[in-house]
């Protein structure tokens, strides 16, 4: 299985042709386990789009699908989407734990999560995602589309050409559902979609389950998401229309706070740009970049501004109004001194935002930090 089944890019007007090319890479794995490995936590978009694979493997003859994850779904509505639709995903630090594995497909990711173990000499199937790749990724298969707003939209078309959902049938009510809550958490209920997102809700819209998905869509904020948007009001900078804030140290299961302080925090009215930023599990500077303004790339904005590792992958990524990093904090980390710990943290991470406003940090900013 070392030549491609098919090649990419198809012509953008072609979902017939790139379904096909789908199908023909999944039809190879007849008979094999496939590791659907979702990357970092998972999200409702990376979620839906799992679930769509495996549903389509299963049509199409794949013997095992598994659809394993590395870090934990840390926001109430993600842990509510896995319970309600009874997704089945396996938390995994080694591939191994999945058992014999033959083949990988990445789905809302175009790598392998770096915390996977155990996955040298495995090839990659299958590619599907939205985001944007530093350099073109390798499988035998891959699907990267930037006009549309989740990886959902491109699994909604490739079940209409392979395996159309049938409302009658409780299993594809499932996929839809979880397709369509992905479709809408990904675009910001469909402020930030594309036409072809909006095809995509269409075709499915009478297929999935209203009333679960009314269940899965309420926006609660948990009580530990008021504290992270309070903290980060307290210590917020502004300068000219870009906004910065420190949260200081966030468990594992709260680190999606830091997101829901960032889409809280670039809804005033004179900032079009935000970053909100914490230590997270004691191990990682994480933050999450929110903006409106056109003229920002939050993945080259991020890359910019906190570089790369040793292997050359990016500190940072995103999308159109959307980003987030993830730097390891290393030796520092064991550190017992948490309040120096923080004040290294806060200022190297304002220093690095600052530089790339084309500013530098002023000794206001350093007490602050302190």
């Amino acid at each position: 299985m070392s030549d491609p089944v098919r090649r990419l890019p198809l012509p953008a007007n072609a979902p017939v042709e790139r379904a096909r090319a789908f199908s023909e890479a999944i039809e190879s794995a007849k008979g094999k386990h496939l590791l659907i490995a979702l990357r970092g936590h998972p999200d409702p978009d990376g979620i839906a789009s799992a679930l769509a694979q495996a549903h389509i493997c299963h049509r199409l003859g794949v013997a095992k699908t598994t659809i394993g994850y590395c870090h934990e779904l840390s926001h109430r509505e993600n842990r509510a989407l896995v319970k309600l639709l009874g997704v089945d995903l396996k938390k995994m630090k080694s591939v191994r734990e999945a058992g014999h594995v033959d083949l990988l497909g990445f789905v809302d990711a175009h790598d392998l999560d770096p915390d996977l173990a155990d996955a040298e000499g495995l090839e990659v199937l299958t590619i599907v995602d939205h985001h944007r790749a530093p350099v073109p990724p390798k499988a035998r298969f891959v699907d990267l589309r930037g006009d549309v707003g989740a990886t959902s939209t491109i699994f909604v078309e490739y079940l209409q050409e392979l395996a159309p959902l049938d409302p009658e049938i409780e299993d594809d009510r499932r996929v839809a559902t979880a397709l369509m809550h992905g479709l809408s958490t990904d675009t910001d209920d469909f402020m930030l979609a594309r036409a072809g997102d909006f095809r995509a809700a269409a075709q499915i819209a009478e297929i999935c389950d209203r009333d679960l998905l009314a269940d899965l869509s309420r926006r609660l904020i948990a009580p530990s998401a008021m504290d992270i948007i309070a903290r980060a009001l307290s210590s917020l900078v502004v300068r000219r229309n870009f906004a910065m804030a420190g949260v200081g140290f966030v468990s594992e299961a709260d680190r999606d706070t830091i997101a829901q302080a960032a889409d809280f925090l670039v809804r005033r009215e004179d900032i079009d740009t935000c970053v909100v930023y914490g230590v997270v599990g004691e191990r990682f500077i994480e933050g999450s970049l929110r903006t409106h303004s056109p003229s920002v790339d939050p993945a080259a904005w991020l890359e910019s501004a906190f570089g790369y590792d040793d292997r050359g992958r990016a500190y940072g990524g995103g999308r159109r109004d959307k980003g987030g990093f993830k730097i390891p904090i290393g030796f520092l980390g064991r550190s017992t001194d948490r309040a120096q710990l923080w004040t290294l943290v806060e200022h190297a991470a304002r220093t690095a935002l600052l530089r790339q406003l084309g500013d530098e940090a002023s000794p206001l900013d350093v007490k602050a930090a302190q």
